[in-house]
């Protein structure tokens, strides 16, 4: 039996946030319409307009949309003075949002995290809660349910960094030189760079900048946390045609990487224990291949082919003794003597 009208209003209203309705999105209203038609009870323009706080004009346009564009099947009763579906409306998928695509949603939110106490935090949250206003009592759980049940541990980015992110960001897109002044790790001081920002990429929770360095001739990558006094130049580049920065990455195991260098070293490194059983789960490098070698699978060789070993060695020695280095000899010998440092 169709509820009467006056309860299906009622339920209406008590959905609305505390806030003006003409600031709701179209598809926000549109949902409310699609639900107090298929709750019955033949609400009219009247009653929805004042429950949703807008003309009725505004309600006649959003049935006409729901109607001619949307092809729901609504129509007006005169007897009953308001609107009915002459159809089952159930299956109709831009109102069917279920608990995985809400997830999806949830975590793409959390990978925001590293922005978290700064103004593009408040920007984000804002879009999020435009995205879920069309979806809001689709699903029987809350965002707070959902923060209970997922959760990301991410570094969170400075506030300085947020905003020359954004600036180097702009620089990307545009094509504009920049120079701003560099300290390379170990250095006590810091050095002007005039560039030509080609990308930026996340590696490990930091982001980075790939560059055309113009005094070197040669493409560098700078730590964002290390660039201080920014200025975007008038200048205007045009980026090679061949250039790939997901490619550029791919060569290194971590960032580091030297344009032009040519030189490819095969690691071979044999896990055991609990560092076996991890190789299986995890990806540290897209050219990486895994041999089990032995029946329990607590020994198993990793291969994958980098540019430089350094970020390698530090891999290899958060292992401890479960990480043997098979080859390259340069990365055995590069353990040693780390090893033989850290002794003395």
């Amino acid at each position: 039996m169709p509820r009467p009208i006056q309860e299906t209003v009622a339920g209406l209203m008590a959905k609305q946030p505390a806030r003006a309705g003409a600031t709701r999105p179209a598809l926000f209203r549109i949902y409310r319409i699609h639900e107090a038609v298929r709750a019955g009870g033949f609400p009219n323009c009247s009653k929805l307009a004042a429950a949703l706080e807008v003309t009725p004009k505004t309600i006649q346009r959003d049935v006409s949309y729901m109607r001619d564009l949307l092809d729901l099947p609504i129509e007006y009763e005169a007897v009953q003075h308001g609107y009915y579906y002459t159809r089952d409306t159930s299956d109709f998928p831009i109102f069917e949002t279920t608990a995985d695509q809400l997830a999806g949603l949830f975590l793409a939110r959390t990978a925001l995290e590293t922005v978290r106490n700064t103004p593009l935090a408040e920007t984000m949250r804002e879009v999020f809660a435009k995205l879920t206003q069309g979806i809001e009592g689709r699903v029987s759980f809350s965002w707070g349910d959902l923060d209970e049940a997922f959760s990301r541990k991410a570094v969170e980015a400075n506030p300085r960094d947020v905003k020359l992110f954004g600036e180097l960001a702009d620089s990307v897109m545009k094509r504009q030189e920049v120079a701003f002044a560099y300290r390379k790790l170990g250095s006590d001081t810091a050095e002007i760079r005039r560039v030509r920002p080609y990308h930026l990429g996340e590696v490990e929770g930091g982001w980075y900048l790939i560059a055309h360095d113009i005094e070197r001739q040669a493409l560098r990558t700078f730590a964002l946390p290390r660039v201080t006094r920014l200025k975007v130049s008038t200048k205007f580049f045009e980026r090679p045609i061949d250039f790939d920065g997901k490619r550029h990455l791919a060569g290194s195991f971590g960032v580091w990487s030297v344009a032009g260098d040519s030189t490819r070293h095969l690691v071979r490194v044999e896990l055991s224990g609990y560092a076996a059983q991890l190789a299986t789960e995890r990806r540290w490098h897209p050219s990486q291949e895994i041999t089990t070698l032995n029946a329990k699978g607590s020994r198993s060789e990793i291969r994958f082919e980098v540019g430089r070993l350094e970020e390698v060695l530090r891999w290899v020695l958060s292992f401890g003794r479960q990480a043997k280095v098979l080859g390259p000899p340069e990365l055995a010998r590069m353990v040693r003597d780390e090893l033989a440092a850290m002794q003395g």
